[in-house]
């Protein structure tokens, strides 16, 4: 499959790795503060003609959700458990034949890895919200991600969107990705874009997300409860979105279908909001 990759190299620590849906929400707010609200409500009356993927360390995708193979030895049957990310080759295997790669594959023996960001435990001071400065008595801290500043990190997009958007993501890394930005956490550069060609079965059948995706459609798949938090201008007084279920990268679909799941809390942030959470299948072909 073509595609357009960003590469992100992160200049400090995160609380998680960009997620497609997180991601594309702060790119949405960017559009609203720089084309106003009636752009991007024109823009979300149609289906959008581009999805992002989530964000991978460059040369590695999401495992598929295929069907397991049986394994009897309980050191590989491990080994495989625990597989999260595999290369592009051997993706482009799994796409093909299925999980019997598996037993020979590198990831599994050993041989081969994807970079890991460290995890440190950092502290923080609180801070009280009526004056803004810091709160006696109130000491945390917080585990976050520090990945390595030389790493590349993949972000995919399919289509073209009808902005620029390597704009938009050089300010989302300029402000900071997720939580934490006000203390100059998610902070990124962008390179880009490039086209790519990404792995999938050349026959295929079923497609696995690059993304996470609704239950809607759903052959293999992780699920995960997800509660995130408003974002942009609703940052604050109301900071929850309403609860829902979702799949995880990897999971495995019939289409790549997609949808805007209504995510309004019941106490919307502002009189007449809807909230919307745009859960889209980003497909590669494999063959069950």
């Amino acid at each position: 499959m073509r595609a357009t990759l960003f590469r992100l190299y992160f200049e400090g620590p995160l609380k998680e790795l960009p997620r497609a849906p997180a991601l594309l929400g702060h790119v949405l707010w960017w559009y609203r503060y720089t084309h106003g609200r009636e752009a991007l409500e024109g823009l979300l009356e149609k289906p959008l003609p581009f999805r992002l993927s989530s964000v991978f360390p460059e040369g590695w995708l999401p495992r598929p959700k295929l069907p397991p193979v049986q394994v009897e030895e309980t050191e590989r049957r491990k080994a495989i458990k625990n597989l999260t990310l595999v290369s592009l080759e051997t993706f482009q295997a799994l796409a093909e034949k299925g999980e019997e790669v598996l037993l020979e594959a590198p990831e599994v023996l050993g041989r081969a890895r994807p970079p890991e960001p460290r995890r440190l435990r950092r502290s923080r001071v609180g801070i009280d919200r009526g004056t803004g400065a810091a709160r006696r008595g109130i000491l945390f801290t917080q585990e976050l991600l520090f990945p390595d500043p030389r790493t590349a990190y993949a972000l995919y997009v399919m289509g073209e969107a009808p902005f620029d958007l390597r704009d938009a993501l050089a300010f989302v890394g300029e402000m900071g990705f997720g939580g934490g930005a006000s203390v100059g956490l998610g902070r990124f550069r962008v390179e880009g874009p490039r086209t790519v060609e990404l792995p999938e079965a050349k026959e295929a059948n079923a497609y696995a997300t690059l993304a996470p995706g609704p239950l809607e459609g759903a052959l293999y798949y992780d699920l995960e409860p997800y509660w995130g938090r408003l974002g942009g201008g609703y940052v604050g007084s109301k900071p929850f979105k309403g609860p829902y279920l979702r799949t995880r990268e990897g999971s495995v679909y019939q289409e790549p279908t997609a949808l805007y799941l209504d995510t309004t809390p019941q106490d919307p942030p502002e009189e007449g909001v809807r909230v919307r959470e745009f859960l889209g299948v980003f497909p590669l072909g494999v063959r069950l």
